[in-house]
């Protein structure tokens, strides 16, 4: 009898313990965005979202299906905090011909600092310009998508996956 009640107890403890340990996962969210891409390379952001992750190599991840500047010209895109300090690599993103599901997902790592913080997507122009244009597409913070041994930075997937 005490045998099968050390048992249940230890049953009890390590569920306990095992909930305890459960994490949230991220979702793969598509969160539209739309803005005026400054000229000279003005930045130009969103409003901030939560990254929770504890991990670098949790990407985040930007699609442009459009851009004013006309299909297959690049934009480029990062992560920062509100304050303006950049918290992932930057990347050049492909416009696609303005169908939401035109252009490809970009799944980029986030930096050290991009952990358990508010981030928010940043744009500038890929080149020097006194032109503004506007964009269109979507990104999310944090996909939950881990980034492949194979790559440094980021990964593009292929069209309308």
């Amino acid at each position: 009898m005490k045998k099968v009640r050390v048992i249940a107890l230890g049953t009890i403890l390590a569920c306990s313990i095992g909930l305890g340990t459960l994490s949230v996962e991220a979702g793969n969210e598509n969160t539209g965005y739309s803005f005026m891409i400054k000229k000279d390379q003005g930045n130009e952001f969103t409003g901030t979202k939560y990254r929770q992750t504890t991990t670098e190599r949790n990407t985040w991840k930007v699609r442009m299906y459009y851009s004013q500047e006309g299909t297959n010209t690049y934009t480029t895109y990062w992560l920062e905090k509100s304050n303006g300090t950049n918290v992932s690599p930057a990347v050049d993103v492909k416009a696609g011909n303005k169908n939401s599901k035109s252009g490809r997902n970009h799944y980029i790592k986030g930096n050290a600092g991009a952990n358990a913080t508010e981030v928010r997507l940043t744009a500038e122009n890929n080149n020097v310009s006194s032109s503004t244009y506007s964009v269109e597409g979507y990104w999310d913070e944090e996909t939950g998508r881990i980034l492949p041994g194979q790559y440094k930075t980021f990964y593009t997937t292929e069209y309308n996956k």
